[in-house]
């Protein structure tokens, strides 16, 4: 297989790995929508996607790493120069600018990724907060209280006041 042909093969992963990543992105801000909306069955089957996904850009990525060998073989370049913008600085040109673009649409996209997951991972512990919350809130209230005084009289039982809990976070 000649040079320009695993040039193209290559771009061709790349353009498979950056629709997967776009794919990812549009779960990850559908999970956060499902999030706020507490929608359980939704999320389930939204969390079962987004792993399909995962899945999907794991096997693009080692298909892409094994085209890079490949090409590291056959340009005679050590392994380690085994990242889009070394290759990008070895081909030059044309040929480089459009894996420097691969790169920098593929970072961009990882870097959105990663800030939706974190601002979802913020939502699920507000909401485990405040539904461990509303649980202890409704553990005191069902806890026996004692009512009767060591004399024999009567005790008021403390009252324990009721906690909303919001849907918002």
């Amino acid at each position: 297989m000649g040079n320009q042909d695993l040039y193209e093969e290559l771009l061709q992963s790349l353009e498979g790995l950056v629709k997967v990543y776009r794919s990812v992105l549009r779960v990850v801000r559908q999970e956060k929508e499902i999030l706020i909306s507490a929608d359980l069955d939704e999320l389930n089957e939204n969390n079962r996607a987004k792993e399909r996904m995962l899945h999907e850009v794991k096997k693009r990525e080692e298909e892409r790493l094994a085209i890079v060998q490949r090409i590291l073989q056959q340009e005679g370049l050590p392994p380690e120069k085994n990242r889009l913008l070394d290759l990008a600085t070895h081909f030059g040109g044309e040929r480089g600018e459009r894996l420097r673009n691969y790169h920098s649409v593929l970072e961009l996209l990882v870097k959105r990724v990663k800030k939706l997951n974190l601002q979802n991972e913020s939502l699920v512990q507000a909401a485990l907060h405040r539904i461990t919350g509303a649980m202890e809130a409704l553990r005191d209230t069902l806890k026996e209280k004692n009512t009767y005084q060591k004399k024999g009289g009567m005790a008021q039982a403390p009252t324990a006041s009721g906690h909303f809990v919001s849907r918002e976070a």
